[in-house]
């Protein structure tokens, strides 16, 4: 299938498949997924990292041979070979922008845990990056979660990692699907170990980073079943409702330095479950 006339036919559809990989990579990733950024800039964000990339072939900058990407070789002989190749792009580009986008979303699940325990279940607000109602210590978190991810250059680091992605799987190179189903069920869901698995990491983090909330409100509760029962005439529900948001918002300041350094440790694992990922996918 020829539409153009070499080699601008091969430039083409390295930049066309670079593009979709990085597009689906933004259109997943923290922070530039947000429905609160407008799609005409993450589509020209994706461009102008699609160049970069694509520098080095093109002459714009120079770069260690081991940083430039090999061009389009396979051959579409029609349709479907070509969808099929599209349909590869896309989902490695959505493999590694789902895996940090997890890694955020964690945070904002101990935020949930902590709202419910420590009783701002009924402080409730709507959400504009995520289009619902969420807990407001929910929302916190996940600023801070944000701020941390900034700050530790996760955005670098998705890039670097899908900058990497071009030397490990070629642009336009053909993917078994299986390959991608074995990638999912490994990273994700279940892996050899039984350790490393980033849906179980998801629950496990959340629950280490509220343990303290949980602890504290356990023994609120157990305090105040012991005040009702020895002092039955007093309202325990109107005083205890008070009690627990001003003991919640105690042990979440005191917390908050060592909840800062869990958030990065947290964030910082990225590369290890993006490259596990692409292990499976490498043929």
């Amino acid at each position: 299938m020829t539409i153009l006339p070499e080699p601008w036919e091969t430039h083409f559809l390295t930049f066309f498949f670079v593009y979709v990989r990085v597009s689906a990579a933004l259109w997943n990733t923290p922070v530039i997924s947000n429905d609160t950024v407008p799609s005409p800039i993450r589509a020209g964000l994706a461009f102008w990292v699609s160049v970069i990339i694509l520098g080095p072939i093109w002459g714009l900058h120079s770069a260690p041979p081991d940083h430039v990407i090999p061009i389009v070789t396979n051959d579409y002989d029609g349709i479907v070979s070509f969808s099929l190749a599209v349909a590869a792009e896309v989902l490695i580009g959505w493999l590694l922008g789902f895996i940090a986008e997890m890694l955020v979303q964690t945070i904002s699940l101990s935020g949930e845990i902590i709202g419910q325990q420590a009783g701002f279940s009924a402080a409730s607000v709507f959400d504009p990056i995520t289009g619902q109602d969420i807990f407001l210590v929910a929302q916190i978190k996940t600023l801070f979660g944000t701020m941390i991810f900034f700050a530790i250059g996760g955005p670098e680091t998705v890039l670097q990692v899908l900058g990497d992605s071009f030397r490990l799987l070629h642009p336009g190179e053909f993917i078994n699907l299986a390959d991608f189903a074995n990638a999912g069920y490994h990273t994700l869901i279940l892996n050899e170990s039984r350790q490393q698995a980033l849906t179980l990491i998801l629950y496990r983090v959340g629950i280490q980073i509220a343990a303290p909330i949980m602890t504290t409100m356990f023994l609120v509760s157990l305090a105040e079943a012991f005040i009702a029962k020895v002092s039955p005439q007093l309202n325990i529900l109107a005083v205890g409702f008070a009690i627990r948001i001003f003991i919640s918002l105690v042990v979440l300041a005191s917390a908050m330095p060592t909840t800062m350094l869990a958030y990065k440790h947290h964030l910082q694992r990225y590369t290890t479950y993006a490259y596990a990922a692409l292990s499976w996918l490498t043929p």
